[in-house]
């Protein structure tokens, strides 16, 4: 649902795109619970859950590098107007607005390698039978 309703607009609306993050990070925020009902005594059961890991992984990094992209487009095209006219102040606000809405999807990426640390440690430590060293996933 989530990957759905990503558009450009959406990359605008950091409300709404922190929605769809929240949206995408349940099953880590989940974690514990999922793990305690998780036979974490068999390989298959952890593999399973491990995978869906991986797949909310790889959609919120999609998101973010997705988003960065749209807004870094849009700065580059606000700094080309700028060249052309250097005292277009409307500009030189959206700019900084533009560049500050940047610096927040940004700041995801850190959010992210947070909230994958806390998950793979507590897997690791439930799924033992697990060897998801040769799987790490990296942002």
């Amino acid at each position: 649902m989530a990957e759905q309703q990503l558009n450009e607009s959406t990359c605008y609306n950091l409300s709404f795109f922190k929605e769809i993050m929240k949206e995408l990070r349940r099953v880590d925020d989940n974690i514990i619970p999922r793990m305690n009902a998780t036979d974490t005594h068999s390989e298959k059961a952890c593999g399973q859950f491990f995978h869906q890991l991986a797949e909310a992984y790889q959609k919120r990094e999609t998101a973010i590098n997705y988003c960065l992209k749209v807004m870094d487009e849009h700065i580059e095209k606000k700094n080309k107007k700028l060249e052309e006219d250097p005292d277009d102040f409307d500009t030189k606000s959206s700019l900084f607005t533009a560049e500050s809405q940047r610096r927040m999807l940004a700041n995801e990426l850190t959010v992210e390698d947070i909230v994958r640390e806390r998950s793979l440690k507590i897997f690791k430590n439930k799924c033992k039978i697990f060897d998801a060293s040769s799987l790490e996933l990296k942002l």
